[in-house]
């Protein structure tokens, strides 16, 4: 339960004061006796909190974006808060130890999508109304008044939208305004983390959720683009009031195109709508199955053996990687899921049917054992014939868009398999499922074709 303590009488008579100066800036205020009288209370008040330059700076920030009228244009802004909402808002910021954060994500290129909602992820539309809530278009304005959102133009868009719970660190209001200098210098900043993308970890999670929907099948371009949507960008939005807000991108950094309008006088008008990948009629019902129900399953399943491996981290990165890159992508994903160290060792690995079978052929065998199907493990060998060739500097061809997509449906038939067999069963062995589905797809590829035959002879 919250209780709301009153502010100490000290504190509210130097906001007040503060609050009737004339207008001026977060570097100026920093000079003024009564903000450094009020700096002085907070530091009684809340004995955890350093000293310094850095505290004045990320409180008098903190006052700004909380509305203290005099670096908001005065008391007659439409900005301004009250000294005693203030004083509650901020002693319930520096005492807190969590912050909720929202992730605003455009899907850029989606059509009229069906709203869905799973687990703490969702997408839809929104009103010009609704975005202005979301972005907190008031606190977007306090941190400066010249920043612009367009809520109008960007409600044209569908949106992914994430939330998620965030922990603070231990370095107070200085390390969370300016966190850039509680960096630790002496580690190796030239170094390689393999399996991060450049996501938020909360909003990757989201969109390897997302791309367990078949784009490619119910896609209207997919002979050209699997993919429904794009994310050109990601707004991070923090209710903590010493995170620093940045002004949002313009809607102009999303896709458009010119049309024209036509009134009841016949007069025509340009205008611009967005550019949008039309999706088959009826796909509705392979969108709304990402629920709550199918979220808590995806979770479930991650936290497995099954997805120790970077399974995740190429599946995603097929989405956000173009070309070629998108291509390896497809097949790295194939890879983690299905391939194991043991693979690649003659001397331990067991002969199947009396024969040595490559690494390659027993992933082959792998897929055909998984989806049960014979035509999945020749179509992974096709795909990686090619991905071979390109690694290798052989000449080849153009890959067709039928392959591009054949690789993309590939990865996720074998990624939402394993996801249905890690939910149902969470604490399965991998080595063991991966050694039965390697029988089970020799059973099915017994009679395989002769590229088949040759790579299963080691090559």
């Amino acid at each position: 339960m919250n209780v709301t303590v009153d502010p100490p009488v000290g504190t509210l008579h130097e906001l007040e004061q503060l609050a009737r100066a004339p207008a001026t800036d977060v570097n100026h205020l920093q000079n003024a006796p009564a903000f450094l009288r009020f700096v002085e209370l907070c530091q009684t008040r809340y004995p955890h909190i350093r000293s310094g330059s850095m505290l004045r700076f990320s409180l008098a920030s903190a006052l700004r974006q909380l509305g203290l009228a005099c670096l908001v244009g005065g008391e007659g802004s439409g900005l301004a808060a009250s000294a005693t909402e203030i004083a509650d808002r901020l002693d319930k910021a520096i005492r807190s130890t969590t912050s909720r954060r929202l992730y605003l994500c455009p899907l850029d290129l989606a059509s009229d999508l069906p709203a869905i909602s799973f687990g703490p992820n969702q997408v839809r539309r929104f009103s010009a109304t609704e975005l202005e809530q979301l972005f907190d278009v008031q606190l977007l304005h306090r941190a400066h008044r010249d920043w612009s959102f367009d809520s109008g133009r960007f409600s044209q868009f569908n949106w992914l939208v994430v939330e998620e719970q965030v922990t603070h660190d231990d370095k107070g209001p200085e390390g969370r305004r300016l966190p850039g200098l509680f960096v630790n210098l002496g580690q190796d900043f030239g170094r390689i983390e393999p399996h991060k993308t450049g996501l938020p970890p909360a909003v990757e999670a989201a969109l390897f959720g997302l791309l367990t929907i078949p784009w490619e099948r119910i896609g209207g371009l997919r002979e050209m683009e699997w993919r429904g949507f794009g994310i050109p960008w990601v707004y991070t939005l923090d209710s903590d009031v010493f995170a620093r807000r940045v002004p949002p991108p313009s809607p102009d950094s999303l896709s458009w195109k010119p049309a024209v309008h036509i009134d009841a006088y016949g007069d025509e008008h340009e205008y611009e709508r967005p550019i949008t990948y039309p999706l088959d009629e009826g796909s509705d019902n392979d969108i709304v199955w990402l629920n709550d129900s199918a979220w808590r399953d995806i979770v479930a399943a991650r936290q497995t053996e099954l997805f120790d491996r970077p399974v995740a981290h190429f599946f995603v990165r097929g989405f956000r990687s173009d070309g070629i890159d998108e291509f390896l992508a497809h097949i790295s994903t194939i890879e983690a899921a299905l391939g194991l160290p043991l693979d690649h060792d003659r001397g331990a690995r067991r002969r199947i049917a009396g024969k040595d079978p490559g690494a390659t052929y027993r992933v082959t065998l792998r897929i055909s054992g998984l989806l049960k199907d014979g035509s999945f493990g020749h179509a992974y060998s096709k795909l990686f014939g090619l991905r071979s060739d390109f690694l290798h500097g052989k000449s080849m061809a153009d890959i067709s868009g039928d392959d591009r997509r054949s690789a993309r449906e590939l990865a996720r038939e074998v990624v939402c398999a394993l996801l249905g067999i890690a939910s149902a069963n969470p604490n399965v062995n991998r080595e063991q499922l991966l050694d039965g589905l390697l029988d089970r797809g020799s059973q099915l590829n017994q009679h395989g074709d002769r590229r088949g035959s040759e790579v299963a002879d080691g090559h």
